[in-house]
């Protein structure tokens, strides 16, 4: 049997939304529509008929991505979802095809998204690109073993001050921290909004700025309270977004002495976050998990290799095998030449490749979150020792590649 890939707009968007949410369990929500207005790129969305029915949906959100000493152009792929009755039909394949052929003539070199499985999406080649920790911290271990040196003060902000002076922090963090993208007006509006259904029991989000000696906001902290009984309160912390480590640590240090908090809740953690460092009983920060989050997929291997800055000035030839568009800009071999002031990536016929990847395994280590020889020893890398350690001290990255913004 056949299905169509039809148009999306504002008339069948709640049938999608329809499609998306039973795909993964949810209830429909008018207000999820509304809220999907304001980020919304129509022309970017994908909907699969049968017959009259919208079976399954697919779209994407144009972002600005920072890779090391840049920031490039990057389709978000969302709204990926099936119906029950159509599972296993080839549906997906048929989206992933359509999109990532969009993707190619709007001449981006990168796709990314976030994943609900492991296995879905390594056969259209996305790799991961960034980690995040999931931890708890109890009360009673907070006490820092040195303390915050940062100046200036921390006050909250409310809601008529909040869209003007947190999206001016977060971008600057933002392309300074690599894997982040961007967040649009539209998307702050979106994440303000704070609906009651995404706090799950918990309170709405609260916000603080740090502000420095001159009144200059430099950061920010956002939380929410959730009671498990009268006198039980969990502190979740959202994010604590701040360019300066002493000021991240000021603003961890206000959250930690909020009254009537017993435990706090770090959702959405950096792997290589200072603050279990920070902490006189590290063992009070505890670990619950490390996850995906952002999936990269090169779309343009020269182009995405040439737009990053690299740690070593060195040169190698990579190899990539992208079987699911073997004959996109992202397949073949090229010589890259690299430092830290710029990068040439180019095709090369002649040379004998030092590395040999998949094109899953060029979106891991493409922003340096994973070390090629790690990669090399998991059987996902080919090439000689020297090769893969040159590799490794190129691409290396630091902090690591860290993303906050889901979508």
């Amino acid at each position: 049997m056949g299905y169509e890939i039809c148009e999306v707009n504002a008339d069948n968007l709640l049938e999608l939304h329809r499609v998306a949410s039973t795909a993964f369990g949810e209830d429909p929500k008018q207000e999820r529509i509304d809220d999907e207005k304001l980020v919304v790129e129509f022309d970017r969305m994908i909907a699969v008929a049968d017959g009259d029915q919208l079976v399954a949906s697919a779209g994407a959100y144009s972002f600005d991505l920072t890779v090391p000493g840049n920031t490039v152009p990057m389709a978000g792929v969302t709204w990926v979802a099936c119906l029950p009755s159509h599972r296993r039909r080839g549906i997906l394949r048929k989206m992933m095809k359509f999109q990532l052929d969009d993707v190619a003539r709007r001449g981006e070199a990168i796709a990314g998204l976030t994943a609900s499985e492991a296995v879905i999406y390594g056969r259209f080649g996305y790799g991961v690109a960034t980690q995040f920790v999931e931890a708890k911290v109890r009360k009673s271990g907070t006490a820092f073993l040195t303390e915050p040196r940062a100046s200036g003060r921390i006050r909250m902000v409310w809601e008529d001050e909040k869209p003007k002076v947190l999206p001016l922090i977060f971008d600057a963090w933002r392309r300074q921290r690599v894997g982040s993208v961007d967040r649009s007006e539209g998307r702050w509006e979106q994440i303000l909004r704070d609906r009651p259904y995404d706090r799950r029991g918990a309170s709405a989000t609260l916000h603080a700025v740090h502000e420095d000696k001159r009144g200059v906001p430099d950061g920010y902290a956002a939380w929410r309270i959730k009671y498990d009984g009268d006198d039980d309160a969990t502190c979740i912390v959202r994010e604590i977004v701040a360019i300066d480590p002493e000021v991240e640590a000021a603003l961890w240090r206000f959250v930690f002495d909020i009254d009537l908090t017993h435990r706090f809740v770090l959702r959405l953690h950096p792997l290589d976050s200072q603050l279990h460092w920070r902490l006189a009983d590290s063992r009070a920060y505890r670990t619950e998990g490390v996850w995906d989050f952002l999936w990269l997929r090169i779309m343009n291997t020269p182009a995405a290799l040439a737009a990053r800055t690299y740690a070593t000035d060195d040169s190698l030839v990579l190899e990539v095998v992208d079987p699911f568009r073997p004959r996109g800009a992202a397949a073949g071999r090229f010589r890259l030449e690299g430092g830290p002031d710029g990068a040439t990536c180019k095709k090369e016929k002649a040379a004998t490749p030092d590395l040999t990847m998949s094109v899953e395994t060029l979106g891991s280590t493409y922003l340096g979150g994973v070390r090629w020889s790690t990669l090399a020893a998991a059987g996902r890398v080919s090439g000689t020792a020297d090769a893969l350690r040159r590799a490794d001290a190129m691409f290396a990255s630091s902090p690591l590649p860290f993303c906050s913004t889901g979508f």
